[in-house]
């Protein structure tokens, strides 16, 4: 009798490991370990998780010596289900609005109050954020920056930076996120106003992007690689939330980004509250197609326009000069639009930004961007 006894306990055990939506799928997964007093975990299932607020630690990619890097994880889980959101900044590591928008966000959340979760993540580009760098830098065979938002999903045996995205896809995104908010802004030695990227074929993606108070929305088809894109292509809604300069804090613009996402999560039923400003009541300008104006030799660059300036076709908007004084190049507007961005730092060399201006296309093939 002892031994049917164990017998059945055996096969009642395998069982459950085979049965789907048994007590045995995916879990968070503690390493053991604590950095500056937070648990690391090597993956998150948010499911398994009680209500309230959790901070975490997730251990990435290896350096070449062989220690990790640490990327902090912030969860505040409701008692009723809902939407799973993710806020994410710090995919280039000198975007830095977001990083206290995210913050900014979690901190008003009561788990009490909430259904369903949000993710905050900072800094999943750890190298990029500890130098305060857009690139990731591999220092293998002499060294070499990658683009961190041009290589999702990321291979699992891929370079550092291919290998990190792998495991935040697969360790921290997968299953927990229905939702996305990418935070970045201008890279170093350029400007945007409070942008948004959206691809408007997605439905959801365009009622995220226009809960925004933003001033002014690209529809765009996506860039190949990053991380708004390859939420899309697996069915998650998600946006690039442009928030500003690089480097610095923008109150105003940290004010404006948390407006967005508390609107986000409450039209989602997240949480409660009223909706407040957004697109429609900023008269947000909303474009699909963009030109770059980028200089065509190296000189001191006077830049004429600044964000949200309405040119014309053929206005003047920048010029160079050398070391004399003399005027070596001049720019003029292309087309009719909005000035999207520009390039703040002063010396410019070929091809570098000086104004870039967001316009209404009207042929067919930009309906949603081009």
């Amino acid at each position: 009798m002892t031994l049917m006894k164990i017998s059945t306990r055996r096969i009642a055990f395998a069982l459950s490991l085979a049965l789907p939506g048994s007590m045995t799928h995916a879990a968070t997964v503690y390493t053991g370990d604590k950095v500056q007093g937070v648990p690391v975990i090597s993956t998150l299932d948010v499911s398994d998780l009680p209500a309230g607020q959790h901070r975490f630690m997730f251990e990435g990619v290896e350096t070449g010596t062989g220690q990790r890097w640490y990327v902090p994880i912030m969860v505040a889980k409701g008692k009723m289900d809902g939407k799973k959101v993710l806020l994410q900044a710090g995919v280039h590591g000198d975007e830095l609005n977001g990083v206290r928008i995210v913050q900014k966000v979690m901190e008003q959340l009561d788990p009490e109050k909430m259904n369903g979760s949000v993710i905050g993540i900072i800094g999943p580009n750890r190298s990029g954020l500890e130098r305060v760098s857009r690139t990731w830098s591999v220092s293998t065979d002499g060294g070499e920056t990658i683009d961190y938002n041009r290589v999702h999903p990321g291979k699992e045996t891929g370079n550092p930076a291919e290998r990190q995205a792998w495991m935040m896809w697969n360790k921290v995104y997968k299953g927990n996120v229905d939702l996305a908010i990418d935070y970045h802004t201008q890279s170093t030695g350029t400007a945007y106003p409070l942008f948004i990227y959206a691809d408007y074929r997605n439905a959801d993606a365009r009622t995220i992007a226009e809960l925004f108070p933003a001033d002014q929305i690209k529809k765009d088809p996506g860039e190949a690689g990053s991380m708004e894109t390859t939420f899309i292509q697996n069915g998650i809604p998600a946006i690039t939330a442009e928030t500003g300069e690089p480097r610095i804090y923008q109150q105003d613009m940290i004010a404006r980004g948390l407006e967005g996402a508390l609107n986000v999560l409450i039209h989602y039923k997240v949480i409660e509250g009223k909706i407040g400003a957004t697109a429609s009541s900023n008269k947000t300008y909303i474009g699909n197609a963009i030109s770059s104006i980028r200089a065509t030799t190296g000189g001191f660059a006077e830049v004429f326009v600044k964000p949200g300036d309405t040119v014309k076709a053929g206005q003047e908007v920048a010029l160079q000069r050398n070391a004399f004084g003399d005027v070596v190049a001049k720019y003029s507007a292309e087309r009719d639009g909005k000035v999207l961005a520009i390039g703040t730092d002063v010396v410019r060399e070929p091809r570098a930004l000086l104004v870039r201006v967001l316009e209404q296309n009207p042929a067919a093939t930009c309906k949603d961007g081009c």
